[in-house]
């Protein structure tokens, strides 16, 4: 799915897709019957925040497993990994570094799920190169990434406040993840936009929702669903 472009002295206007989803819906669909490297896959930053999306049936990995064929899990973390192994019995969870997939030695994926790590990472387009390796010829890579235009984001900047993960290292839009991707080899099958769930702070959560009835280019963040192959510019017009 890729936007035309228009050239101006300021640069190009490329179109925006115009579809919302459920972030963890869409992902989860996207695994049925595949096999499945989920990066990332420890969530939460405590025991206590995996053990109450495990015991409420909210935690991504497991309901990547219910419907795939197989699902491995990796994360840097390695105490997140050791407490998800030895406390709560997972056992398809791993450590490694998501800018080097191909020293895991697992073979090959239909899919590869990075699921909000692209803005932490150092060099991001390590983590897609990397990911390249470890696909088969017609395997796929999903990104959900944070939305550089997420009207929330824009509510305290008159304080002088930015409300941002202290761990983030950059922010992506469409079409710079769109770049990023085909700069790394591969082509765009389908973006869209998602929604924010936490409803506290109530005013930044009122605002994303206007904001995304306007557009759900303005909402909390980005999906896009790469397939390997030539780095493909979009058209211009």
């Amino acid at each position: 799915m890729k936007g035309t472009c228009a050239a101006n002295a300021f640069g190009a206007h490329f179109g925006l897709p115009r579809r919302m989803v459920d972030r963890v819906s869409y992902i989860v669909r996207k695994c049925a019957g595949k096999r499945v490297l989920h990066v990332g896959c420890a969530d939460f930053s405590s025991a206590d925040g995996w053990e109450s999306a495990i015991q409420g049936g909210t935690w991504l990995h497991r309901l990547i497993e219910e419907v795939a064929a197989e699902a491995v899990g990796i994360d840097n973390a390695a105490d997140a990994v050791e407490t998800l192994r030895s406390r709560y019995g997972i056992t398809t969870v791993y450590v490694g570094d998501a800018q080097h997939l191909e020293v895991l030695g697992m073979g090959t994926f239909d899919l590869v799920v990075g699921g909000e790590i692209l803005e932490h990472l150092p060099c991001p387009g390590a983590f897609l190169s990397s990911a390249h390796g470890v696909l088969e010829d017609e395997g796929q890579l999903l990104v959900t990434t944070t939305n550089a235009y997420c009207a929330r984001r824009f509510v305290r900047i008159p304080f002088g406040k930015e409300s941002i993960h202290p761990d983030h290292c950059a922010y992506y839009s469409h079409r710079t993840l769109q770049r990023l991707a085909e700069i790394c080899g591969y082509h765009v099958v389908e973006q869209c936009s998602y929604q924010i769930h936490n409803k506290k702070p109530l005013l930044p959560y009122v605002v994303e929702r206007i904001a995304s009835w306007i557009s759900p280019n303005l909402c909390e963040g980005i999906i896009c669903v790469l397939r390997k192959g030539e780095c493909q510019s979009p058209p211009h017009v």
